[in-house]
């Protein structure tokens, strides 16, 4: 990773240079003295002199509005639910993005960025900021979840480590045989047991499930229903797979999700599908871990979660030009993207910095590889829906109620009707 950082930042003066220079050149004339107010989370904070870099290229004044995560949800609401103006580009969740287009937070995108840029993001994170075909936010980065696992209880068990390679990706089939074997009490009394998400009840995590067994679609065309969708027989079948890990094979241990990163690093969990965000938890446990690609059903498509921020336009922007422009340099262009990448050290979204991770040969077998081969390959979206909040926060309570005992298709049954009645206000 060292190598690549020098060669990211060997070649970064240079191309940023340049293509700020076409950027001022292109926008110079309808932007200069403008003032672009950003509204980000906290957690960008970082990002904030690679804005000035373009403020000073383009002769605008860029300020930027800094807010705690518990807090930049509820700010979007009141400030553009009340179409307040003095907000030009906003920071939205990958799974808002439909809900903000459809309450007219975000305004569309698609005049103003170039079919060039589209073109240099992957195609799930493309799909994450599109609405009906309209661009409504970019993606400043994105993330990816591996299946990580305890080597030094495979070992008791004479269990042949997991590979990382793509190719030889194992079934959830193989992974549940594993998990009854490394399953168990062991001398001192503990439990082991051989699998759990770190998400245990979050879509993000668990929506491969039913997208390996092939649903692609979670509610209707018109967005006025999830009846038959998010309660299909694919999402059911998915769900009674959960349901066997907790209650009927007994291999994951019914926990909140608070707790099952400790467990892991605990010693009390073989295999753990996580984010890549916890190495730190298990490099500070001294744990003897590795990693493969996250899980497939047999027969069926390899499929894992990404998504992250994105930066998009307010519908009631006075410069949603120059908005739209900063917003395609920061999030596409190559050498913005690597600097980007550099200070924040997220997936990132661009194809030539993926190609940069994925060609370094000190990158070869390690995390950062497979998590660029999955956003290339495997990565999907979660699906744009207007009432995504209202349709995560049932859904949670449904696989809670799952992994508690309830019969899967009786609880997604429950489940659409009570989300039918929270997105009836969207219907227009």
């Amino acid at each position: 990773m060292k190598k690549l950082t020098r060669v990211l930042m060997l070649t970064l003066v240079l191309c940023m240079l340049l293509s700020l220079s076409a950027l001022a050149t292109e926008a110079a004339t309808a932007s200069t003295g403008t003032t672009l107010n950003v509204l980000i989370v906290s957690d960008l904070e970082p990002l904030e002199p690679v804005f000035q870099e373009y403020a000073d290229a383009n002769g605008i004044t860029i300020k930027v509005e800094s807010v705690p995560y518990a807090e930049i949800f509820d700010t979007i609401e009141v400030r553009l639910g009340s179409g307040e103006d003095t907000i030009d580009v906003l920071v939205a969740d990958a799974p808002l993005v439909a809900n903000y287009a459809s309450k007219s937070y975000l305004g569309s995108m698609s005049a103003y960025v170039s079919d060039d840029s589209l073109a240099r993001i992957t195609n799930a994170s493309m799909a994450g900021g599109t609405v009906d075909g309209e661009v409504m936010a970019l993606p400043l980065y994105s993330s990816c979840v591996n299946l990580y696992y305890n080597k030094d209880l495979f070992d008791k068990a004479g269990i042949a480590y997991p590979s990382i390679d793509p190719e030889e990706r194992l079934t959830w089939e193989e992974v549940v045989e594993m998990a009854k074997t490394m399953t168990y009490v062991n001398d001192e009394g503990t439990q082991i047991y051989g699998l759990t998400f770190e998400q245990i009840d979050t879509p993000y995590q668990l929506l491969p499930l039913s997208q390996s067994l092939g649903a692609v679609q979670y509610i209707s065309d018109d967005q006025t229903t999830v009846d038959g969708y998010t309660n299909s027989e694919t999402v059911a079948k998915a769900c009674q797979f959960y349901y066997d890990t907790f209650n009927t094979w007994g291999i994951s241990p019914r926990i909140d999700a608070s707790e099952s990163i400790g467990y892991f690093t605990a010693g009390q969990i073989a295999m753990f599908v996580g984010g890549s965000w916890q190495i730190s938890s298990m490099e500070n446990a001294n744990m003897n871990w590795g990693v493969a690609p996250h899980p497939y059903f047999d027969g069926c498509e390899a499929v894992t979660p990404t998504g992250s921020w994105y930066m998009g336009v307010s519908a009631y922007s006075k410069n949603a030009e120059i908005a739209s422009h900063f917003v395609e340099w920061l999030t596409t262009d190559d050498s913005t993207c690597a600097e980007t990448y550099a200070i924040m050290r997220n997936l990132p979204c661009n194809l030539s910095v993926l190609d940069s991770i994925e060609s370094d040969t000190e990158n070869q077998g390690t995390v950062a590889a497979l998590n660029v081969y999955e956003a290339k390959n495997t990565a999907m979206a979660r699906p744009q829906m207007v009432g995504y909040e209202e349709w995560q926060s049932v859904m949670m309570e449904t696989y809670s109620d799952i992994k508690n005992g309830a019969d899967p298709q009786t609880a997604l049954n429950s489940a659409v009707e009570e989300i039918d009645s929270l997105i009836v206000k969207y219907l227009k």
